[in-house]
């Protein structure tokens, strides 16, 4: 008895595990539905009386693990890095040139990526193209004076020329909770995953995986960059920078992180802004 009731979990589990994986790849059910019926087969199968001894329910199924080539964008992970720090040195007001030096890959992602960061819709980024705007850089009470963070919410509404201090503001960040910020009521970006190069002689960087809700649509970016310090020929501190933005394909919450969908490679050049320029920039 005790090795037919072995038997039958044995190939329950078997039928259980192939439903599971034929009904999870099925291009026939919608996002939601193969969802739902992931949630609900994970825990509650209905087992004969005559089994039931032998055979205990599947454990629920995590969103909280990597996915073989891909990751999950609604696992809920806290992250380890609470920001991207910068050196206290670069605390104020820069004035910011990005220029784009390269584009590849799929043109609408790309348009899209640049539109969800930078809050601008426009044509393609073409090599070439700079963009100009300002951009500060504020304390933190998630490094007290140690170092500072970029005012994410100043420099989206510096690049879309929008004034922080109006009550129609449509743009929401706050240094307490840098991982998000939303505009345009529709827009909402979630950094995922973070990896942060600590400020040294030779150089600081960060790697952040951003999930862009954008209306009923999930995105995918990678933005990485690197910065160095240096001078002008006048003596004057600069700081310089190398930026590379990825898109990713998204199926289920899950962005499939080893192959692109477009890339766009950028040269960023931060400068002290001048008295005119300093009249000219987006009050805070």
């Amino acid at each position: 008895m005790q090795y037919k009731l072995s038997m039958v979990k044995i190939r329950l589990e078997a039928f259980i595990m192939i439903a599971l994986t034929i009904v999870s790849s099925c291009d026939g059910l919608s996002q939601s539905n193969r969802r739902d019926f992931l949630k609900i087969s994970s825990g509650v199968f209905v087992v004969s009386p005559i089994c039931s001894p032998c055979f205990a329910a599947l454990p629920p199924i995590s969103r909280d693990v990597d996915v073989g080539g891909g990751f999950d964008l609604l696992s809920g992970r806290k992250l380890s890095e609470k920001d991207v720090s910068y050196p206290k040195s670069m605390e104020g007001l820069w004035h910011c040139d990005r220029s784009v030096t390269g584009v590849e890959g799929n043109t609408f992602q790309a348009i899209e990526a640049f539109r969800c960061l930078s809050g601008i819709k426009s044509n393609q980024p073409q090599q070439g193209q700079i963009e100009s705007f300002e951009t500060r850089y504020i304390l933190s009470p998630a490094f007290g004076d140690s170092y500072v963070v970029a005012d994410r919410g100043f420099e989206m509404a510096s690049r879309m020329n929008t004034n922080t201090n109006t009550n129609t503001n449509p743009l929401r960040w706050n240094v307490e909770n840098p991982d998000v910020l939303e505009f345009d009521n529709k827009v909402k970006l979630v950094v995922v995953k973070r990896s942060v190069e600590p400020p040294t002689d030779k150089g600081f960087g960060s790697d952040e995986l951003i999930r862009v809700e954008d209306g009923i649509t999930t995105r995918a970016i990678q933005v990485k960059r690197r910065y160095r310090r240096a001078f002008d020929d006048q003596g004057n501190r600069v700081v310089e920078g190398l930026e590379i933005i990825k898109t990713f394909r998204v199926l289920d919450g899950i962005a499939g992180t080893e192959f692109p969908t477009s890339t766009i490679k950028s040269q960023i050049r931060l400068v002290r802004p001048t008295s005119s320029d300093r009249n000219a920039n987006v009050t805070s």
